[in-house]
């Protein structure tokens, strides 16, 4: 009997060893973006703002934080054409940086990008949204990786040709930002309306 128990003990032993995962919980990957941020925030002294300024400009190292967690800088706020929610297409350049692990930056914004895929930079791949429509959960999509609420949320404010400068917490993210806990920081975003191409 003692020997049997002694068994199934060790069992118990192998079976909750073999179950835990390197993987980590929701919390600390939110505990682990807090501190990216923040050290982004404190290496480039960015100022965070308490409230959207009146005339919408912003100093270069001056945020603000809206209410789902993005952090906004209109570098220029574009045309007076607003993005309708669900109509309309949207074509967007940038440099994207993964800074909370490693330093990678990604990106097509140049002279000779008209909004395409963002990686490789050689212009072979476009990666239109409508706006609204948020990431693909299928990470066959393009938009698994490059389509987010996050690079959406500052077309509340700004038109066709605006660039922006924006810090996305990865659960506003694309869906691959979630699964990794991955924030991004857009050194600039510009939207280009695919109806004024």
């Amino acid at each position: 009997m003692k020997k049997g128990f002694n068994i199934l003990l060790i069992l118990c032993a192998a079976l909750v060893a073999i179950s835990c995962s390197k993987t980590k919980s929701y919390t600390d990957m939110l505990k682990d973006e807090k501190k990216a941020i923040e050290r982004l925030i404190d290496e480039n002294d960015f100022e965070i703002l308490d409230d959207f300024p009146k005339d919408s400009i912003f100093k270069e190292n001056q945020f603000v934080k809206l209410e789902n967690g993005v952090y906004l800088n209109i570098i220029d706020k574009g045309s007076d054409q607003r993005a309708v929610q669900y109509k309309t297409k949207i074509l967007y350049r940038c440099n994207m940086r993964f800074f909370m692990n490693a330093d990678t930056v990604i990106g097509n914004y140049g002279p000779h990008s008209n909004g395409t895929f963002p990686y490789p930079s050689n212009g072979i791949n476009s990666v239109p949204f409508t706006y609204g429509e948020y990431s693909s959960s299928s990470m066959y999509e393009l938009s698994y990786s490059f389509v987010s609420e996050g690079i959406q949320e500052p077309l509340k404010y700004v038109g066709d040709r605006a660039k922006v400068k924006i810090i996305v917490p990865f659960k506003r993210g694309t869906y691959y930002d979630q699964s990794k806990g991955l924030p991004v920081y857009y050194e600039i975003l510009e939207y280009i309306f695919e109806e004024n191409l």
